[in-house]
């Protein structure tokens, strides 16, 4: 159960999968414009949910400024599944990127979700359901914003998430 931080009334320590599907969709409930995921595989339970796709399609019909970038380091698992946030992808392709990693980042293990300039929810360890949600959180997101740009910079896009129109 996410237990608010003594040091932030802002910061919110998640522990299990409920807590980060939860504030998942807080987070894109209260965005306006730009959304960006990292992930190392798009983890199934957390990003392919029904709630999580419909918050993410909402948002990216809310406005047309609305803008989605996702970076996945191992593309096999959304690949093989039929990831609905894959599949959704591909019908908004104006709204939503998906790229493929090419460069690591420098913590492997996280994963996040960045939100407009200021909201943050943040994996300690992309296999495990523990980290932080953040809705002020200015600060931290910065550095992790650039570190994103940069990666996504070097990324590619996966072939396999293409859809052919014939």
């Amino acid at each position: 159960m996410a237990e608010q931080s003594k040091a932030s009334e802002n910061l919110w320590l998640l522990d299990g999968l409920e807590d980060f599907c939860h504030y998942s969709s807080m987070l894109i409930k209260q965005n306006r414009r730009t959304l960006a995921i990292l992930s190392k595989d798009l983890d199934a339970l957390l990003y392919g949910t029904p709630d999580f796709v419909d918050a993410i399609s909402a948002f990216s019909r809310s406005s047309r400024h609305t803008h989605i970038q996702i970076l996945i380091k191992d593309t096999r698992p959304a690949i093989e599944s039929g990831h609905l946030l894959i599949r959704l992808a591909q019908k908004l392709t104006a709204k939503i990127l998906v790229r493929k990693m090419t460069v690591e980042p420098n913590n492997k293990d996280m994963a996040f979700i960045l939100g407009d300039t200021d909201k943050l929810l943040y994996k300690n360890n992309d296999a495990a359901y523990r980290g932080f949600f953040n809705n002020n959180a200015a600060r931290e997101l910065k550095p992790l914003r650039e570190e994103f740009n940069y990666l996504w910079q070097y990324a590619e896009p996966e072939p396999e998430f293409q859809l052919l129109y014939i």
